[in-house]
């Protein structure tokens, strides 16, 4: 698999809204290489043998997932696409063995569980809800999936509710699915952080939560069969103003050591130190380049970062410093896709 490739989502039901594809060359100019028109395509996942691509999108009036298969030069080949029965399908994680798939569907609060077969989306079997709200009364009047992703040793599916400030996990067989009457639950604190992603370190026993409405990234301990909470910090400076402002994604660099989070409003990537498992320090602030930075992640190679500013439609290109995780922008800056969302490629934390 050419590992020079990465993709962006335009998230726009108009014919520029899809998958735009690109290759990273030697300079660190990246190069379009495709494009697959996807209505409101959102948010990406790979298989893990690297076969296979999906991705959120819409079908008919239901949010919905898309199956492709991923030819040797990154180019993708279209499958099918089913409907999520659900509103604002929003992020997804195909199971470790490749026979389920999940999306989260946020404005409805659930999520679907899809069964897989030879990479393709064979059926929904079902949907997941949850039930509460938070003290946000404006933005946790009820719940709201926003994330899915399998722990590391294979035996829960996460899915974080921003509205009920939960991150559940789901024991997982790789033959029967999901066990969703036995969920086990890490309330996030404080009240009304609105958790929306995370990532595991390397080890396994470690993630970072984001988390969206209290501009922070929490610390969680992972011992196989449940999260632990063990601290907070914020991803905001102290002296950030009256700015409405709300984090979106996290990133981690390859060897641990420098975690990076994106403001939407503050519009910046926070970038911390990781002295210990657990324990952050925010060492910079970095501006995004653009308007409401959606995504960030690093590039094929990692020498490279980049920023999808959602409201300026632009991407953002940055040099990455690995012995002091600076990041200072480069001079490349993409402009052609409507509301980039996010990105992503095969090697990615």
């Amino acid at each position: 698999m050419n590992e020079a490739v990465f993709y962006i989502a335009a998230a726009s039901p108009e014919p520029a809204g899809g998958i735009y594809q690109y290759e990273m060359q030697s300079s660190g100019t990246p190069v379009q290489t495709g494009f697959y028109h996807l209505p409101n395509a959102s948010y990406f996942a790979f298989s893990s043998d690297a076969d296979f691509f999906y991705s959120t999108c819409t079908v008919g009036n239901s949010g919905g997932v898309a199956a492709f298969r991923m030819r040797p030069d990154g180019a993708l080949e279209y499958l099918n696409a089913c409907a999520s029965e659900g509103v604002s399908t929003c992020h997804l994680a195909p199971s470790p063995e490749g026979n389920y798939l999940y999306a989260a569907n946020y404005s409805s609060g659930n999520f679907a569980e899809f069964k897989l077969e030879g990479g393709a989306i064979a059926e929904r079997i079902r949907i997941i809800p949850h039930i509460g709200r938070g003290v946000n009364v404006k933005r946790q009047e009820m719940a709201h999936p926003h994330f899915t992703k399998f722990t590391p040793d294979g035996r829960f599916l996460c899915v974080i509710d921003l509205g009920i400030d939960t991150v559940r996990l789901y024991p997982f067989d790789p033959e029967r699915g999901i066990d969703a009457g036995h969920p086990v639950d890490c309330k996030i604190e404080p009240a009304g952080s609105g958790p929306r992603h995370l990532i595991f370190d390397a080890s396994g026993k470690y993630a970072y939560l984001l988390n969206e409405l209290g501009n922070s990234v929490a610390p969680l301990q992972y011992d196989g069969t449940k999260f632990i909470q063990i601290g907070c910090a914020a991803t905001l400076p102290r002296f950030a103003g009256d700015v409405a402002t709300k984090a979106a994604a996290i990133r981690l660099s390859a060897d641990g050591r420098f975690l990076f989070a994106s403001n939407r409003g503050y519009d910046s990537i926070a970038v911390f130190e990781i002295d210990e498992p657990g324990k952050l320090r925010l060492c910079d602030m970095v501006l995004s380049g653009g308007s409401s930075p959606r995504d960030i992640n690093f590039l094929p190679g990692e020498k490279f970062f980049a920023a999808a500013n959602e409201f300026s439609d632009n991407v953002m290109g940055f040099d990455f410093d690995p012995a002091t995780g600076k990041l200072t922008p480069n001079g490349w800056l993409l402009t052609h896709m409507p509301r980039p969302l996010c990105i992503a490629h095969l090697k990615q934390r």
